[in-house]
């Protein structure tokens, strides 16, 4: 992987209700970071109904990790609006993470945090002009 190459972005959300208003307004922010950085777009996908709300059982986040691994060696993100889009629970968003960190691609929320497979981290708060290289 060089480091010149532009990321492909993989868009992970989840909605247990019906009313879709709230998903589609952190949806839309997500294309809008992606637009912003000119990142490529690997596509969406969303844990709906009960799948939402379990840690142990989230097809289209597995789905997501397939298609991560498929594409083979550029830069690969999956974006999240934010940690909890994951989950709540700190120890299942972890190993979420863990899965996609594995795959040499790393996760980012809209408000420029990041975890790399480096070991980086970036909080929200500190002062960039942008998203930080993996």
């Amino acid at each position: 992987m060089t480091s010149h190459q532009t990321p492909l972005v993989f868009i992970y959300d989840r909605c247990a209700t019906q009313d879709t208003r709230e998903l589609e307004r952190r949806l839309k922010a997500c294309a809008e970071y992606v637009s912003t950085y000119g990142w490529g777009f690997g596509g969406w996908w969303r844990d709906s109904g009960d799948y939402a709300l379990t840690n142990d059982r989230r097809p289209a986040f597995d789905t997501l990790l397939r298609t991560m691994q498929a594409v083979g060696d550029c830069p690969r993100v999956c974006l999240v609006y934010d940690w909890d889009r994951l989950s709540r629970d700190v120890q299942a968003r972890d190993l979420m993470t863990r899965h996609v960190l594995l795959l040499g691609a790393w996760v980012e929320t809209c408000d420029g945090e990041k975890r790399t497979p480096s070991g980086k981290h970036r909080q929200v708060g500190r002062l960039t002009s942008g998203p930080v290289s993996p």
